[in-house]
């Protein structure tokens, strides 16, 4: 059995969309033969009307889109790739809809009328945690389908999760009692699947089957689906299930194509970029001159193109701007200037210099500028400064350390670089000539230096014997 699995992303401007609206085209099939993967974004009927879900499908990257072939080239060489195939999945009865009618205005019509739309499925076989409609990118978790948000929006992946999808549910309804037990009637004639009793199975009352048949093309009745007879197994209960990984699923490959993190903006005279989320040009980014708005991949794209970082959307700029107004007022009261530069915050007061650095993961390092010979040969991270052992997890904190710091060294200050004394030189580390000693050897040496007394014969030595001995005996 073949299956062609279909899904579409649109530009959602209305309840049902139409196939202008559709900017990319994921198909893949499977079979015990091999499998076949195609995806491409599509040019829009109306490029001015992209809602914000859009711009976030293509990550801002509104280039895809404008330079993308049309939709009609796209679904012919669809017909092409997949000529024949024998069970057609989506996810939804909107993108079924929308598939046929655009492939229908292109000229071609569907191979077959076995359709698995696995939100109807889904929605009549598993009890879900709440009423209402359950999203596709939440069904894929509850069924342990790994995705990411650099490969979720990829047409060319996209649908290699509804596949997988598809392969877990068959692997739950093999290892399922409930699944194999339970008693259904196939119509033959329509290929629609019925509880038993049920009105529109008609006089003959139906052929006898088991709910296999709805993962291999056959529709469900509208009126049985509103029926709790058919909850075989609970939303809850799915994380303790055991999946294997399918063949032709996606997975989790190491060569995932990465999403921008960072933009920029074309003719920009302070030529800066921008972290995803940065507050200072996100609105421009999504508002009327969004297509002026380019992606990188990489700090090192935006150092090729001459770029430098944009302060407020630094680490320490976010931190730096929600302190704003404190640190201001802390600084102007202390004469201190406190600047924001490049990702970094150099802080200036009466006696030194100072530097505020981001190290990752919650970490600000301080440093301190070289005023002194002794730390001018210390090999550091910042040239012209050496670390502090103190670390804070604020600004602040680190600001009132520098108060503190200075008001010290101004009480106890340091020898000036031109008069610092010359350095000792090393002691030697041989034995020799009885006054080169080392640390254990002077120190024994200086112990009994003073019970040794100079004599300048034998027989003033013979003496000392005799007088040491003579006062042993009384």
């Amino acid at each position: 059995m073949k299956c062609l699995f279909v899904t579409f992303m649109w530009n959602a401007r209305a309840e049902m969309p139409v196939p202008g609206d559709i900017f990319a085209v994921c198909c893949q099939s499977y079979s015990p033969n091999g499998m076949t993967r195609y995806g491409r974004y599509t040019h829009l009927d109306d490029m001015s009307a992209l809602t914000q879900w859009t711009k976030d499908a293509v990550y801002h990257n509104i280039t895809v889109l404008e330079t993308a072939k049309p939709r009609k080239e796209i679904l012919n060489t669809v017909a092409e790739t997949f000529p024949a195939y024998d069970v057609l999945v989506l996810w939804s009865r909107k993108e079924y809809e929308l598939f046929r009618q655009a492939m229908h205005d292109c000229g071609h019509r569907l191979c077959t009328a076995k359709v698995v739309l696995l939100e109807e499925l889904l929605g009549a076989v598993v009890r879900p945690r709440k009423r209402g409609r359950v999203p596709f990118q939440q069904v894929l978790r509850a069924f342990h389908v790994q995705t990411t948000w650099e490969t979720f929006y990829q047409p060319k992946y996209r649908a290699g999760f509804l596949l997988e999808l598809w392969d877990r549910v068959s692997q739950l309804a093999a290892q399922s009692e409930e699944w194999t037990q339970t008693e259904l009637c196939l119509n033959p004639r329509t290929n629609t699947v019925h509880l038993p009793g049920c009105s529109h199975l008609g006089l003959p009352g139906g052929q006898p089957c088991t709910p296999q048949v709805l993962l291999e093309g056959a529709a469900l009745c509208r009126d049985c689906q509103k029926k709790k007879a058919l909850y075989l197994w609970e939303m809850e209960r799915l994380h303790a299930v055991k999946f294997q990984p399918h063949a032709g699923a996606l997975g989790t490959p190491q060569d995932y194509p990465p999403a921008p993190k960072l933009f920029y903006r074309e003719g920009d005279p302070q030529k800066l970029y921008h972290d995803r989320a940065c507050p200072c040009c996100k609105p421009f980014r999504e508002g009327p001159d969004y297509l002026q708005w380019k992606p990188l991949f990489g700090r090192a794209d935006a150092a090729a193109l001459g770029l430098t970082a944009c302060d407020r959307c630094s680490p320490l700029g976010i931190r730096y701007g929600q302190a704003r107004t404190q640190i201001e007022s802390f600084c102007s009261q202390r004469g201190m200037q406190c600047v924001l530069r490049d990702g970094e915050i150099d802080v200036t007061t009466s006696i030194g210099g100072w530097r505020l650095v981001w190290k990752g993961k919650d970490k600000i390092w301080l440093y301190h500028k070289n005023t002194h010979r002794s730390h001018l040969t210390e090999s550091e991270d910042i040239p012209g400064y050496h670390s502090q052992a103190i670390h804070k997890k604020t600004i602040m904190e680190y600001l009132e350390y520098i108060v503190q710091h200075d008001l010290y060294r101004k009480n106890s200050p340091l020898p000036e670089t031109g008069s610092v004394p010359a350095a000792k030189p090393p002691e030697p580390t041989h034995r020799g000539h009885g006054h080169h000693r080392d640390a254990k050897g002077a120190k024994h040496f200086q112990k009994h230096k003073t019970n040794k007394v100079k004599v300048s014969s034998l027989e003033e030595l013979q003496a000392l014997a005799r007088q040491k001995m003579t006062g042993e005996e009384e």
